[in-house]
Parts: structure tokens; sequence; C-alpha cells
């Protein structure tokens, strides 16, 4: 079972979105300690780059980053139709929950969630997307 899990990880494509060089790696880390293939951008510019050259299964960013914001980069993403997004945000109210759901969020996690709640979301929304996002070069 486990390894079957580990295949299906291997297939998955995640864009880790970050301007913070530190939590971006970290990221990157966790998700590939899971068999995840993982790409890093630092930024909404960069993220859009890479999402125009090859294809992802999910996206997750941040918000707060120079030259294009995760905010931004969720509604090029969702016009685009690359990939479902996960936002991580250190502040999260009502108003901002408000604006990444209409914004077309996949998911919104805290930063420093635990890896469990990442990976199960990571899962969930792989799982309910697959196949759906189309091929790049």
């Amino acid at each position: 079972m486990a390894e079957a899990r580990e295949m299906e990880a291997a297939s998955i494509r995640i864009l880790v979105v970050d301007d913070d060089l530190y939590a971006r790696q970290a990221m990157m880390e966790r998700l590939r300690s899971r068999g995840y293939q993982v790409k890093g951008a630092e930024d909404g510019l960069q993220a859009l780059h890479h999402l125009q050259r090859e294809r992802f299964n999910l996206v997750i960013t941040d918000i707060q980053m120079p030259r294009m914001d995760g905010v931004a980069l969720l509604r090029e993403i969702c016009r685009h139709d690359y990939a479902p997004v996960i936002v991580q945000t250190t502040l999260l109210d009502a108003y901002l929950q408000e604006v990444l759901r209409r914004a077309g969020a996949s998911g919104v996690l805290m930063k420093g969630e635990s890896v469990a709640e990442l990976v199960r979301l990571v899962e969930a929304l792989c799982r309910t997307t697959e196949g759906s996002s189309p091929q790049r070069g």
C-alpha cells in the first residue's frame, strides 16, 4: 500500500512559490521527502514562467511577494486553468478568505501548519484533479 502511494506521489509535480528562500526550500524538502516532484519559484512572475513551459499538478504559493503577489498569481493561474492552487499565509481573516475563495484558491493553509495537514490537502487535491491539467512542453 505504501509503495503504491509513493509511486503515485512520484508522478505528481508541485510548484512551490515563496520569496523567502528558507521557507521555499523547507516546503520543497518536506514535499520531496514524501516522494513528490517539486520545483521552486521566488515570485509570481517566475512561477508563471514555469507554468507556461511545464505541467504541474498543483501550485503552493505564499501571498506576500515582490513583483507579483500570490493573489495576482492565483488569478492568472485560474484564468489559464494551469493547476489547482493552495495559498499559504501567516495572516488569515474573513476578508482575505473571501478574496482567496473568489480568486479561485483550492485550499488555504496557515504557514507553519503540520506537514501531515499539508500532505493531506495535497493528496486530496491531486486525487480530484488527476489528469485535468493541460500538457505543456
